[in-house]
């Protein structure tokens, strides 16, 4: 996949938002199979000379019916989460795409040895950025080192999800042999606010879109020599392109 050619901007490469949109309906509808099986065999049980009595087909049949009904409501849930999931990573995407040139971006980068997928990674002057992307309905607060969407904590901590992501880019940047390099976690939520704009718990820095461009501005790090940025890139663009 050849990058976004720009002189002025972020080179980037990928398409945010990708693994949402194709695995998302996958993960949905996978249910579909067995119920389809348990309606097969009904059918079968019925007709011609069935297993099952009237009243037990019928009985069965009704509960399916009831099955499809819950599950035709779950899925719809479901498939606009992730759909609302990859809209948020297209935000994020055009904002760093804005990013000076000078900075790499990759989109829905996928690691297969390790089974790793990334919403954005950012190689930048000021370090490797990995960025997760949220859209969380809700008030997102702290509370002892942890982050809560409406005061309850998630069922997959993204802080957790951010920090191992971040360490499956480093082993492989590290067996890549590729010049050390600070890797920074970053979780993004999509069309939220926080209270202090910014915020850094534990190393994860936190921000909104709206705050995301400031992210990079206010790195302090020294600059990072730019062969070491390219190798880098040059590394992330070749699992992009399958190398």
């Amino acid at each position: 996949m050849n990058p976004t050619p720009n002189t002025r901007f972020a080179t980037v490469y990928g398409s945010p938002g990708q693994n949402p949109r194709t695995l998302g309906p996958l993960r949905v509808f996978w249910p579909l199979a067995p119920i389809c099986l348990a309606a097969g065999y009904l059918l079968r049980a019925a007709l011609p000379v069935p297993s099952l009595s009237a009243t037990q087909a019928g009985f069965l049949f009704l509960a399916l019916a009831v099955v499809l009904t819950l599950f035709t409501r779950w899925s719809a849930r479901r498939l606009r989460s992730f759909l609302k999931g990859a809209e948020g990573e297209e935000k994020v995407a055009r904002i760093l795409s804005f990013l000076p040139a000078g900075h790499t971006v990759f989109n829905d980068l996928y690691l297969e040895e390790r089974g790793s997928d990334f919403d954005h990674i950012v190689v930048a002057p000021a370090g490797i950025f990995v960025i997760e992307t949220k859209t969380w309905s809700g008030e997102i607060t702290f509370k002892n080192g942890r982050v809560l969407c409406n005061g309850e904590l998630p069922s997959r901590p993204p802080l957790k999800q951010v920090r191992e992501a971040v360490a499956h880019l480093a082993e492989h940047l590290s067996e890549a042999r590729c010049p050390e390099t600070p890797v920074h976690p970053v979780l993004c939520f999509v069309d939220n606010q926080l209270q202090d704009g910014l915020a850094n718990i534990g190393g994860v820095r936190i921000c909104t879109d709206s705050t995301l461009h400031d992210l990079f501005e206010n790195s302090l790090e020294t600059p990072l020599e730019a062969g070491s940025l390219a190798i880098i890139a040059g590394e992330l663009a070749r699992c992009v392109e399958g190398g």
